[in-house]
């Protein structure tokens, strides 16, 4: 028997609201994506210094505790995308944030921890351990689970227009990631770093976890809630909440074409992002391209990503997901391409332009293929697999540069990852070909 808490018709009937229901499913989906802020990247780097000052620790200590509970919270990701498909979207994101809200307070109350368990074990056991669990959870709460559970959110109210929306979404993490790094910092220095986890943790549970509660729902249910006016073009039958969306299990996504080289488009992209951006003040020494302004670059490229991500989803949505992959593979082309250039004003233009160019579609890529290609009855398993699979790529991306760097040059990497975009771009069109798409 179905708990009222999380029944459809608690607090409110969806029934009673008289536009599409998915607009609302939109703004749940919106504060899951900002709640996950402190899990990610740009949410925990405010704190390295503090942890390493306060904590008496080394930077590479730090550092190898961080990426070991990275990779262990990766292993056990596609456990929990199996949760989710059976207990529901709505639960799985309320569990999601009020846990993250608590391991927040934990985080917040780190040294009290460290001094407790420091009188049966050694400090720096006690140390480790702490500092393990609290990243693990941070990382597996804040960077995996509730950015996958907020993106399935969408893909199950939204068919056709998935992509537009994944745009829309898009455009507000660009702006609203841009200065949590800023916000963070200021909060630290106000408050000291355990007081803002604190703070942090307190305004989930209190804030955001209530909202994504009460306007979250799992499916939408029959008929009865109908797309508005603006959505006219689109048409689509609403299944009944009950009855699981029909598809392919992970073990047949598994076995076919589509799944791996969407995997590999997302994978290729992570690569270059994530090891141009750790490294990116010694890529551009090496190019002798690094001014004082070189960091700047960021904003013109998240304001060409919040530019392309709505247009792409809108093109996306008339067009076959198919060409998804060959505006990836293209724009990383571009960007390794230009990076031989970046000296000169127009590399730097199109390093700008086709680095905001692949933000925009990387959103769009990591998200709307999986329904369209293998349903939704076991989209959270599928999900949870791809991530897992593109996370470890993120994890190895700054070794395989700093290797490369190593061996001789970063270019030995670029040159690399531009072959095997233009691999991939080769193998899409012929996917494409074969399938009359084009």
């Amino acid at each position: 028997m179905e708990s009222k808490f999380f029944s459809p018709h608690f607090p409110f009937s969806p029934y009673r609201i008289p536009f599409f229901y998915g607009q609302i499913i939109f703004f749940s989906s919106l504060c899951g994506r900002i709640i996950s802020i402190p899990g990610h990247t740009v949410g925990i780097c405010p704190f390295t210094e503090p942890l390493i000052t306060t904590l008496e620790i080394s930077r590479i200590y730090l550092s190898n505790i961080f990426s070991l509970a990275t990779l262990f919270s990766i292993s056990v990701l596609p456990i929990f995308g199996g949760l989710f498909d059976r207990i529901g979207i709505r639960r799985g994101a309320t569990y999601s944030g009020f846990f993250f809200g608590l391991t927040l307070l934990f985080l917040g109350n780190m040294n009290r921890m460290i001094a407790f368990f420091s009188k049966v074990m050694a400090l720096e056991v006690a140390k480790a351990c702490i500092l393990f669990l609290g990243f693990f959870l941070l990382r597996l709460l804040g960077q995996n689970l509730i950015p996958l559970v907020s993106r399935m959110m969408l893909l199950h109210w939204y068919d056709q227009r998935s992509c537009t929306m994944i745009g829309l979404t898009g455009i507000f993490i660009s702006i609203l990631f841009g200065p949590a790094p800023q916000l963070i910092q200021m909060g630290i220095e106000r408050w000291g770093y355990a007081n803002t986890w604190i703070i942090l943790g307190i305004a989930i549970l209190l804030l955001f976890v209530p909202v994504i509660w009460a306007t979250c729902r799992d499916r939408p249910m029959p008929s009865v809630i109908k797309e508005s006016d603006t959505y006219s073009g689109f048409q689509r039958i609403i299944s009944d909440t009950q009855t699981p969306f029909e598809g392919k299990t992970l073990q047949q996504a598994l076995n076919t074409f589509d799944f791996w080289i969407f995997v590999f488009a997302i994978a290729n992209s992570t690569l270059t992002t994530t090891g141009i951006q750790i490294h990116m003040v010694d890529i551009f020494r090496e190019a002798h391209a690094y001014t004082s302004q070189t960091m700047g670059i960021f904003l013109p490229m998240a304001i060409v990503s919040a530019n392309f991500s709505f247009l792409c989803g809108i093109l996306l949505d008339k067009l076959s997901i198919h060409y998804c992959l060959l505006g990836i593979f293209l724009a990383n082309a571009l960007i390794m391409g230009s990076l031989e250039y970046i000296s000169s004003r127009w590399g730097l233009y199109l390093f700008i332009f086709s680095s905001g160019l692949n933000l925009a579609l990387y959103g769009i890529t990591f998200s709307a293929p999986w329904p369209r290609l293998f349903g939704r009855q076991h989209l959270g398993r599928i999900m949870s697999a791809v991530t897992s699979i593109v996370l470890i790529f993120a994890a190895i991306a700054p070794s395989i540069f700093a290797y490369a760097r190593q061996w001789g040059s970063y270019f030995l990497a670029t040159r690399t990852l531009f072959m095997l975009s233009g691999l991939g771009f080769l193998s899409a069109l012929l996917k494409m070909c074969r399938k009359n798409a084009l």
